[in-house]
Parts: C-alpha cells; structure tokens; sequence
C-alpha cells in the first residue's frame, strides 16, 4: 500500500523524510492535513517540497488566565449536582490558593444522590425563575476552604464558570479578591456585574455567551 501511495502521489523520500510535488497541494484544504495525512499512511516525517515548505508548528502554552480556567474546569467534575457542575480556583502571583466545587454542605444529601430543590423567585419586572438551592457554590465553597485553612485571599484572582451570584459577589468583594475570571455570562448576573464595578474589581470573560441550562 506504502508503495501505491508514493507512485500516486508523487512521494519522493529523502534523507528519510517524505517530500510532496507542489502539483498536489492544489487537490488540499491546508497543507497541514497533508502532513498529517502522510505522516499517519506512511509512517515518514513528511514536508512539502517547492516554495510550500511546512515548517513544524510551535507549540504555544496556555496564558495563565487559560491554565486556571482549564483547572477550574477540571475540578468541576468533582460537583455533585448534575445542573451546574461548576469549579473555582483562587490564585495570586500564578500560584493556587484554594479551589472549590458545587456540593452540598458537609454531611448533607447530594443532588446527584436524592435530585434537586429548587426554589422560584420573582424578579422586579414580574419574571419567574428557578433557583436550586441544596448546593454551596463553587466560590463559596472555595472561599470556605481559604477561611479553614486560614488562607488570605487579599489581591487573588478568581476564575469561576460564570458570573457569580449576587451572595458570592459580596463574599468576593469582602475577602479582597481583586479580579474575576468568569468563562461566561450568567443570565441574571447584572446586579453582580454592578456591584463589581462600584468596588472597583476587574471582570473579564472568557466570552460573552450566557450560560444556558435545563430549568433556568
């Protein structure tokens, strides 16, 4: 088979790299998937040859911004309740502090284990929403963690899900936290939004989609 595709393709190999006609590359979205395409079928580190020469892509590390978001993200399949797995992580000067996760308080029953409460509230211009209210937020949580382990969050960052709740906003703001990273916008995350910029703490989001989810 190795030996068909090289006659088909025009393969020629040298010093035990695999090099392409320019002729070929007309037939292909991106001369990336090329190489990747070669390099799977015949097993040889592949170029393209003539003035279409792939150079190896250099690898970019993740900002610290994404490598927070990208660990809040995984502690939050830790949570236990199944309509807002959500994580948080707490760092200052790239260093983590603490995280926290959604879960019940210590000792009490898990939406994942007996289902959720919820309770209904109504918003000033008549709008009806869900609340569930078994779980401690993942903020909240992580807050907790910093209080039991006497850790001060004075000058941190905060990287959570989406906007935090109005209860967590005014926690975020009484411990001194500085900045909130959020991966999206929460639905009803305006009064927060307000309350943050009257204390002056910077929130930035990951992007300025809302968050949807069953039972909003």
């Amino acid at each position: 088979m190795l030996i068909l595709l090289k006659q088909s393709i025009g393969i020629q190999v040298r010093n035990g790299q695999a090099l392409v006609g320019s002729d070929y590359i007309g037939r292909l979205c991106k001369a990336t998937r090329l190489r990747c395409y070669l390099c799977r079928l015949t097993g040889i580190p592949t170029k393209i040859a003539g003035s279409a020469i792939m150079e190896e892509q250099k690898y970019i590390r993740p900002t610290w911004d994404e490598y927070f978001m990208e660990v809040a993200n995984t502690i939050a399949k830790r949570a236990t309740c199944d309509r807002g797995r959500s994580g948080c992580v707490i760092a200052r000067n790239k260093q983590i502090l603490v995280t926290g996760y959604v879960g019940s308080p210590r000792g009490l029953p898990h939406c994942d284990d007996v289902g959720h409460l919820f309770k209904q509230v109504v918003h000033d211009d008549g709008k009806v929403t869900n609340h569930f209210v078994r779980t401690v937020h993942a903020e909240q949580n992580a807050i907790c963690q910093a209080a039991r382990l006497g850790i001060a969050l004075e000058g941190a960052t905060l990287y959570c899900r989406m906007t935090p709740c109005r209860t967590c906003a005014m926690l975020i703001i009484n411990c001194g936290i500085e900045r909130v990273v959020c991966e999206k916008k929460y639905h009803a995350g305006q009064e927060s939004e307000e309350m943050f910029r009257e204390a002056g703490i910077i929130l930035d989001y990951v992007s300025e989609d809302t968050l949807k989810y069953d039972n909003q």
